[in-house]
């Protein structure tokens, strides 16, 4: 039996996604290795045609849990957790275009969003409120301690080598027996923290002092690595390194004023 105000919920989550919009292009030349491939493809009228068509397919399954500790006297408290697997062939972006124009399947794999864990810890401690006339009440009344920790698990990402290895004029091939998004990226892990002071004035007015900090810990949290593993068979010495990362640590002052 649980507590008051206390309560656990578990779920599952099924997403099919149908007809998703990817680009196609529908004249590529035949015979890369010639010296001019406009003249092997199938209309040699024309460059690349690019067909926008919704052929795409995805699918998503999540187990989701949560755990919620409403406002009481001195804490609140939530847990939610997600076990997630995401696989599509489509990409994420509205120019997707396969590695292979003729074989959709070839690009089937995780999603750009794959995320196996999810997991989010957030609440409050606060003091009393304060009241009557006691010294020791208004010194340490009227405060609230917000706290969000987020932890994510690592992204993929689309390894290629970098040029056109299939002689279809478009740089997105991926180096022989390698399917789409099976790099590993950076997991991500965050801790915001906001301490707030109420101070009242009358029964209409207050005053609240506020500070935040965000990513309070300092992690380094790398966002996006450099996917071009090269056309050898060693990876390119910049492989997997990143090129980017979310924000530092920061923090804030402020007030707000309610009436």
């Amino acid at each position: 039996i649980l507590p008051w105000k206390t309560s656990i919920s578990v779920g599952y989550i099924y997403l099919r996604g149908l007809n998703l919009i990817l680009s196609r292009n529908v004249n590529v030349p035949t015979c890369a290795a010639s010296v001019n491939p406009n003249l092997c493809r199938p209309d040699a009228n024309f460059g690349n045609i690019s067909r926008y068509e919704s052929s795409g397919n995805s699918y998503y399954n999540a187990l989701v849990f949560s755990f919620d500790k409403r406002a009481g006297n001195w804490s609140s408290v939530r847990v939610s957790y997600t076990f997630s697997k995401a696989i599509d062939d489509a990409g994420n972006f509205f120019f997707f275009a396969p590695q292979n124009n003729f074989n959709l399947r070839d690009d089937r794999g995780l999603s750009d969003n794959d995320q196996r864990h999810r997991l989010t810890l957030s609440g409050t401690f606060n003091t009393p409120k304060a009241a009557g006339d006691s010294l020791l009440r208004r010194i340490y009344g009227d405060f609230q301690l917000s706290y969000i920790f987020t932890y994510a698990s690592i992204l993929p990402f689309n390894i290629q080598t970098g040029n056109d290895r299939n002689g279809d004029t478009n740089n997105n091939d991926r180096p022989l027996g390698v399917g789409r998004n099976t790099g590993r990226g950076f997991d991500f892990a965050s801790l915001d923290l906001r301490l707030s002071r109420r101070l009242n004035f009358n029964e209409r007015m207050n005053l609240e002092l506020l500070v935040e900090g965000f990513n309070i810990l300092n992690r380094a949290n790398y966002s996006v690595p450099n996917n071009v593993f090269g056309t050898g068979t060693l990876p390119l010495a910049a492989f997997g390194r990143a090129t980017a990362a979310f924000d530092s640590r920061q923090i804030q002052l402020g007030f707000k004023l309610n009436f």
